[in-house]
């Protein structure tokens, strides 16, 4: 997938019967933390009910509205807190 995308970066695998390098460890505890933290973004879009159901009417514009929706009110709830 690296090769065919230019934004997707993946982890270093650990090689069969050696270890990883400091630098391999440490860009993989920073994947790490960028994708918890995009996890949790996404589990908390999918609190909202409407979300994480997949709903029969509207279309894909819909679904983009209330996905976005979700978001927005996700930033709003990481805002004030």
């Amino acid at each position: 997938m690296q090769n065919e995308f230019v934004n997707v970066h993946l982890s270093h695998p650990k090689p069969r019967g050696k270890e990883l390098t400091e630098p391999q460890k440490q860009e993989n505890r920073e994947f790490s933390r960028q994708r918890v933290v995009c996890e949790q973004a996404h589990a908390g879009m999918k609190r909202d009910d409407s979300v994480s159901v997949v709903r029969g009417i509207g279309g894909l514009i819909s679904m983009i509205r209330l996905m976005l929706v979700a978001a927005g009110l996700w930033n709003l709830y990481w805002d004030v807190a």
